[in-house]
C-alpha cells in the first residue's frame, strides 16, 4: 500500500476522477431491500452534504450536495477546482449525510471509494 492513501475496504460504489475533473458525480441510493431510496420527505431529508476523507480524518470535500431526483434516490455534487488538485490525489473514502429540517443528521449513505488519479 501507497504511503497515505489506502483503501480501508472495497466499497459497491467506486468514483475514479481524475486530477483537475470538474464533472457531476451522482449517486443512487437504495433502502436495505435494494430498491430505489425515496428522499421526498423535505422534513427528514431536507439537505445532503458530500463528504470524502483521507486515512487520518483529513476532509477533501465536505460541501453541499443536490438531490436530483428524490423519488428515485438520486443525489449529486459537482466537483469544484478545490476538490482535484494535484495534493488530493489517492484513493479516498466517501459517505452523502442528510439532515433534517432541523440541521439534525438523519441519515448517512453507504460508504463509497473515491479515487483522484493522478495521470491520464
Amino acid at each position: 500500500m501507497g504511503a497515505g492513501s489506502v483503501n480501508m475496504r472495497g466499497r459497491d460504489v467506486i468514483f475514479n476522477i481524475k486530477v483537475g475533473d470538474r464533472r457531476v458525480l451522482l449517486l443512487n441510493l437504495k433502502d436495505s431491500s435494494a430498491a430505489a431510496k425515496d428522499l421526498s420527505n423535505t422534513t427528514t431529508y431536507a439537505t445532503c452534504t458530500w463528504k470524502v476523507w483521507k486515512p487520518d480524518g483529513t476532509l477533501i470535500i465536505n460541501a453541499s450536495g443536490s438531490f436530483t431526483n428524490r423519488s428515485s434516490g438520486q443525489v449529486s455534487y459537482s466537483l469544484t477546482a478545490a476538490d482535484t488538485v494535484i495534493a488530493n490525489a489517492g484513493n479516498w473514502e466517501g459517505e452523502v449525510e442528510f439532515f433534517n429540517s432541523s440541521s439534525v443528521l438523519s441519515d448517512i449513505s453507504e460508504t463509497f471509494n473515491f479515487n483522484i488519479l493522478e495521470s491520464y
